[in-house]
């Protein structure tokens, strides 16, 4: 798939410079074309595609997909100066957002917006980096045009200045240019909206408030505002109060199907989903045709259990050609849930987009393999189309989990040694090739890459808690393997994981007393197999033998096939 995905893209940036030439010329002598017309939109230069500016070209395209975006930038940025092409400036412009290399970013922003000043995309982009980079008069007077630009209508005005300034980690620079936009439009409700979005995203909770019940004297039936109203009460701590309030207004505008689909989400997030399903059950014996309430209904059964009624309510939408992205996932999971998967297979195969594609194809690999069938979960896998390279990293992972899980650990060293070419530091992929490479008894490779994660993360808890273990384990560095698991479970006191961690150290350094106290916890917090091992075998040491069988029998019920217990039973007790 990689050369391919390679080769597109680099004919899509070709087709932009070759366009130029073709657009801004006139119709040859003796044809009947006109000449096209280009007052709708930015003027097109006229660029001759030469081997330097096609190589410039193709260069950028295979460091982008390879993941080298500092020459990526570098070049599309060159090309962008060079051209003076609207749209390969704005697709550089992106790539140098997306690197992070933010003040090439604005330099290129400027020059978009100078190039086509009615790209409203190019406004945000440059109203973001305005605000990024502190200059919010800037930003604001950005943000005005880009207002100005915008579709008409309250929600798509007020959604686009929420995913324009709502995404920004500078909170209050946000709220504070936000501020005085509504300062200087008093009577613009999206404005008034986005605000007190904002101020609840910045825990401004009373400013929140105050914007929002302002928004709802002009608007009191504005669903949108009464929901969010009942968000800044639920982070409040007004849980009830909210849902009260949302009844009495969904009692108002009993056709409001926002609201009531508010109502039902509100039931399940205060711990109330079988109320919730009641709830969704009466407003579709009234509207039994509402594909809205109907998906919800779904859900909340699903999430209690409910599956034969989440089925139904799926394949009701399924059959109207309604959600089928998210229907066709939703009853993949529920045939996984029933065993039944082959079926479940088949209808992971109706997702073609959305944020379920990806998923459903990694679900379908594992059930391959789950299956037995090792070969066609690969496949599956290298099959399936990667949007990002975060998606694709989801994929080299789920590919390396079926290899270790039925003990290719060869074949999975293989797919994270590729992996980390492409995404050099990972720390899940490093993670992810120091387990299989501890299954391979090469402790120095998992060390190496554990320390690898914790160069550029000290406080990574998987790493620090595995490294500890494994040197206790594997060797007699027993105060470095105390050390990283102390770390760890200062970091997460509560993880039974780390808890059984640190009684193994413990009994690795002759402290089985203490070593019993933190395995007793640990039991008592999940009677893991893995602990129970570990458990009785600190007793068998300290000759409680009969506790020791007891420990493993009652395992061993829960756990079958667990080789933790069946390796220690055998090492100890025959």
């Amino acid at each position: 798939m990689k050369p391919v995905k390679l080769f597109f893209g680099s004919l899509l940036a070709i087709s932009i410079l070759s366009g130029c030439a073709v657009t801004s010329q006139q119709a040859r002598p003796g044809t009947d074309a006109a000449p096209p017309q280009l007052s709708a939109g930015p003027v097109l230069p006229d660029v001759e595609l030469t081997p330097e500016l096609l190589n410039d070209l193709f260069v950028a395209e295979i460091a982008l997909q390879r993941a080298q975006y500092p020459i990526a930038v570098e070049y599309y940025a060159r090309l962008a100066r060079q051209t003076q092409d609207p749209r390969l400036v704005e697709r550089a412009t992106r790539v140098a957002v997306f690197a992070r290399e933010y003040p090439v970013a604005m330099e290129l922003g400027k020059l978009l917006i100078k190039l086509d000043p009615s790209n409203v995309g190019a406004g945000q982009i440059l109203t973001a980096l305005l605000l990024k980079a502190g200059d919010y008069d800037a930003a604001l007077e950005s943000l005005e045009q880009v207002v100005k630009q915008s579709v008409e209508g309250e929600k798509p005005r007020y959604l686009m200045m929420m995913r324009l300034l709502g995404r920004e980690q500078d909170k209050d620079g946000a709220l504070s240019v936000m501020q005085r936009f509504v300062d200087r439009h008093p009577d613009d409700n999206s404005g008034l909206f986005a605000y007190a979005q904002l101020a609840l995203r910045a825990g401004k909770l009373e400013k929140a408030e105050r914007a929002v019940d302002d928004l709802l004297q002009k608007k009191p039936d504005w669903s949108q505002a009464v929901i969010l109203r009942t968000r800044i009460m639920q982070a409040s701590n007004r849980e009830l109060a909210a849902l009260e309030y949302l009844g009495q207004v969904v009692g108002r505008n009993g056709k409001d199907t926002a609201l009531r689909i508010a109502y039902g989400r509100m039931l399940v997030d205060i711990g109330r989903p079988e109320e919730a399903l009641t709830h969704f059950r009466k407003v579709l014996k009234v509207e039994p045709e509402n594909n809205d309430i109907l998906f919800a209904a779904g859900l909340v059964a699903l999430r209690i259990d409910q599956v034969d009624e989440a089925r139904g309510y799926f394949l009701n939408l399924n059959d109207r050609a309604v959600r089928l992205d998210e229907t066709g996932y939703y009853l993949g999971r529920i045939e996984e849930i029933k065993e039944n998967y082959s079926r479940a297979i088949r209808w992971y195969g109706t997702v073609g987009r959305g944020e379920n594609y990806l998923s459903a194809q990694i679900r379908s690999a594992l059930l391959y393999a789950r299956e037995g069938d090792v070969d066609a979960a690969r496949a599956h896998l290298q099959a399936a189309q990667a949007r990002s390279p975060g998606q694709q990293l989801r994929l080299y992972l789920a590919e390396g989990e079926i290899l270790r899980d039925v003990g290719h650990f060869e074949e999975a060293m293989t797919v994270y040694d590729h992996a980390l070419k492409e995404s050099p530091n990972n720390s899940e992929l490093l993670y992810a090739r120091a387990m299989v490479a501890e299954k391979l008894g090469r402790i120095d490779w998992l060390e190496r890459d554990l320390l690898s994660v914790l160069e550029r993360e000290p406080d990574h808890v998987d790493a620090l808690n595995s490294l500890g273990y494994t040197l206790a384990d594997r060797t007699n560095r027993l105060e470095e393997a105390y050390g990283y698991v102390k770390r760890a479970l200062e970091l997460k006191p509560e993880s039974f994981y780390i808890m059984d961690s640190m009684g193994w150290v413990l009994y690795r350094q002759g402290k089985l007393d203490e070593a019993l106290t933190y395995l007793r916890k640990a039991m008592q917090v999940n009677p893991d197999s893995e602990v129970a091992a570990h458990l009785g075998e600190v007793l068998w040491v300290k000759g409680d033998k009969d506790a020791a069988r007891d420990i493993w029998h009652r395992a061993l019920e829960l756990s079958p096939e667990s080789s933790a217990l069946l390796d220690t039973i055998k090492r100890l007790a025959q």
